[in-house]
C-alpha cells in the first residue's frame, strides 16, 4: 500500500493500493469531457477562437470524460467526497445529496463560460454558496493572482 503523500501516477492505479475508506475526504475535479464530444465547452466557439488567438493550450479541453469506474473507486477509498463539476457526473456518481457547493464566479455578463460551478458533496447539510471572482485573467485577488491549470 502507498503511504500518504504526492504521487505522479494514474489515479486509478493509485486508488487500488488503498484499503476501503482510507481517506476521510477526497476533493476532486474530474475531466468533464471533450469539447468535440459534447462536453462542457460545446457551445462556446468564440471562447475557443480566443484561446487559439492567445495560444492557450486547447488540448486540455480535448480529453475523454472521467468514467464511472473512477467514481466507484473514489467512493470505495474515501469516507466523504467533494466532486467539482458534479452536475456533469450525476449518472456516474449515482448518489443523492442535499449539500451541493455553488461557486458563484461573479463574472461580467456576456461571458461564454458558466456563471457558477457546482460541486457534489457527500455531506448531510444545506447547500452553500461560495462567491469568488474568477474569469480567466480577472480574479478576485489580483495582487496574488493564481495561474490557471484546469
Amino acid at each position: 500500500m502507498l503511504d500518504y503523500g504526492f504521487y505522479n501516477m494514474d489515479c486509478m492505479e493509485g486508488m487500488k493500493q488503498f484499503p476501503d475508506k482510507y481517506f476521510d475526504l477526497a476533493i476532486v475535479d474530474p475531466v468533464y469531457g471533450d469539447v468535440k464530444q459534447g462536453g462542457y465547452m460545446k457551445n462556446v466557439e468564440s471562447t475557443a477562437r480566443l484561446a487559439k488567438a492567445i495560444h492557450y493550450n486547447t488540448a486540455l479541453w480535448e480529453q475523454e470524460k472521467t468514467p464511472e469506474e473512477y467514481f466507484e473507486e473514489l467512493f470505495r477509498v474515501s469516507k466523504n467526497q467533494i466532486i467539482w463539476g458534479g452536475n456533469y457526473f450525476v449518472k456516474e456518481i449515482g448518489k443523492n445529496s442535499q449539500c451541493w457547493i455553488v461557486w458563484d464566479k461573479q463574472h461580467p455578463e456576456g461571458v461564454a463560460f458558466a456563471d457558477c460551478e457546482l460541486a457534489y458533496t457527500s455531506f448531510d447539510c444545506a447547500t452553500r454558496i461560495f462567491r469568488f471572482l474568477w474569469n480567466g485573467m480577472l480574479q478576485e485577488d489580483m495582487k496574488n493572482k493564481e495561474q490557471r491549470i484546469h
